[in-house]
């Protein structure tokens, strides 16, 4: 597959915009829930996920001015707009190169990402970070960019008239969310976006990072691109077949490909 590396570069400049706030639920904690549950189709009850677990990251817009800009006819000549979030962590930076979000529903956006992977400085990761009972403030903010498809970086840091709340903070919290004390029982394997790639926003290759709920579903080889599909079957979650697609629910659908080969991804409808 082929792998396409940018750079961007750009420069931060103070904000003192009104507070903004997103529509995410929020935890016992006065923090944002940014966990999403991708087998249900929503947030999850709690951020229960430890710093080296892959899960899906996913803020809701609605009610912020993003709701409005995303709408609105893009700066760049043929562009489409999306946005991206701007994190760092109570003890270091995570890669710069992991920030844009890809549209789960609505005004849902999110991304596949594991910390610990993306982390900068594995030193400090191994000593402070991947230790007992350790819990890791995560801060960010949320921003517009617009991309085309020969340019994924077309527009960047594109604020409007305000960033969604300088920290992100939920209820005056004093950052966006926070991991579960670590224990290091929920290690997750490493993970790269040319495995669910999306080319106009994932656009590179870099490990810990790919697009929302790649790891809730099958992801499907290159190789079985061109191959026909001579039949679709439909199964619910427990694995019992049915007669065709439901019209709401989490169902499972399997390909049969004209090579003989099975196929199967889960779906969501609302």
């Amino acid at each position: 597959m082929k792998k396409i590396t940018f750079i961007i570069a750009a420069a931060l400049v103070a904000l003192s915009a009104s507070a903004h706030t997103l529509n995410n639920p929020v935890g016992a904690d006065g923090r944002y829930i940014v966990k999403y549950d991708c087998a249900a189709g929503q947030f999850a009850t709690a951020n229960d996920m430890e710093f080296d677990e892959t899960f899906t990251f996913a803020v809701d817009i609605k009610g912020t001015w993003l709701e409005d800009w995303l709408r609105e006819t893009p700066t760049a000549e043929g562009a489409s707009r999306a946005i991206a979030v701007n994190k760092w962590t109570s003890k270091g930076d995570v890669s710069g190169d992991t920030n844009r979000m890809k549209q789960i529903s609505g005004t849902i956006w999110g991304m596949t990402v594991n910390y610990a992977q993306i982390f900068s400085n594995p030193d400090v990761l191994a000593a402070e970070v991947l230790q007992k009972d350790t819990v890791m403030y995560i801060y960010g903010q949320i921003f517009g960019f617009e991309y085309t498809a020969d340019n994924p970086g077309a527009g960047w840091w594109m604020w409007g008239s305000a960033t969604v709340g300088e920290n992100t903070q939920a209820d005056g919290a004093d950052c966006l969310f926070t991991f579960a004390p670590y224990t290091g029982e929920k290690t997750s394997e490493d993970l790269y976006v040319e495995d669910y790639t999306d080319a106009a926003i994932y656009g590179f290759d870099v490990k810990g990072y790919a697009a929302p709920c790649a790891t809730e579903a099958t992801a499907v080889e290159d190789v079985n691109a061109n191959l026909e599909v001579v039949a679709t079957e439909y199964y619910n979650i427990l694995g019992m077949r049915l007669e065709a697609a439901p019209e709401n629910g989490v169902y499972v659908r399997t390909n049969v490909l004209e090579n003989g080969k099975r196929v199967s991804e889960k779906v969501i409808v609302k």
